[in-house]
C-alpha cells in the first residue's frame, strides 16, 4: 500500500512537471506559429493576385465555406480582384484554399499548398499541383464543376473526392461571391 502511494505521488509529480513544460513550450511557440500563419496568408493573397499592391479586408459574416474576403488594390487604389479564403472539406479533412476572382466574376487563381491539406499522399494531395489548380483559371459558374458533374474541370485520377472537394468549394465560393459582391463596394 505504501509503495503504491509512493508510485502514485511520483507519477503525479512527473505528470505535473511534463504538463508545465508543455505549457511553457506552447506559450513560447504559439506567437511564432501565429505570425507564420499570418505571413503565409499574405503570401497566398499575393500569389493569387500578384499585381495587387494592397489587400483591404472586407467585413463579411464568415460562412462554413468562405472565411475571409479581401479586395486586391492596384497602386492607384482601384480594385483589381477579390481574394477569398475558403475551407472545403476533402477526403482527409478541411482544405484551406485561397482563390481570387475578377470583378466580372471569372476565377483568376487558386492557391493551395502542402500544409493546407491532409489529403492522401500521392493521390488527393495532387490538388496542390499547378496543372490542377490552373484548370480553374478564367472559369465561372457551372464550369467550375468536375466534368463528371457537368463542368469543365478534369478530376485527378484516383482522387475524385479531393478533386470534387476543391471543385465544389470553388463553385460554392463563386456562388457566394456573385450573391454578395454588390455589397463589397459600399
Amino acid at each position: 500500500m505504501k509503495d503504491t502511494l509512493k508510485m502514485g505521488v511520483t507519477l503525479a509529480i512527473f505528470c505535473g512537471v511534463a504538463a508545465a513544460s508543455l505549457q511553457v513550450v506552447y506559450s513560447l511557440t504559439q506567437p511564432i506559429i501565429d505570425e507564420n500563419v499570418r505571413i503565409s496568408a499574405i503570401k497566398k493573397r499575393q500569389e493569387v493576385i500578384p499585381e495587387a499592391k494592397s489587400f483591404d479586408p472586407i467585413e463579411i459574416e464568415s460562412t462554413k465555406l468562405v472565411k475571409n474576403v479581401f479586395a486586391g488594390k492596384d497602386e492607384d487604389g482601384n480594385t483589381i480582384g477579390y481574394v477569398m479564403e475558403i475551407t472545403p472539406r476533402g477526403f482527409g479533412g478541411e482544405i484551406k484554399a485561397t482563390i481570387s476572382v475578377l470583378p466580372d466574376g471569372n476565377i483568376m487563381n487558386l492557391a493551395i499548398n502542402k500544409l493546407d491539406q491532409q489529403e492522401t499522399p500521392g493521390l488527393g494531395a495532387r490538388i496542390v499541383n499547378p496543372s490542377f489548380r490552373e484548370s480553374f483559371k478564367g472559369k465561372s459558374g457551372d464550369a467550375l464543376k468536375l466534368k463528371k458533374d457537368g463542368g469543365e474541370i478534369d478530376a485527378i485520377t484516383s482522387a475524385t473526392i479531393s478533386s470534387r472537394a476543391v471543385s465544389s468549394g470553388m463553385k460554392g465560393a463563386w456562388d457566394w461571391f456573385m450573391e454578395n459582391r454588390a455589397s463589397f463596394n459600399k
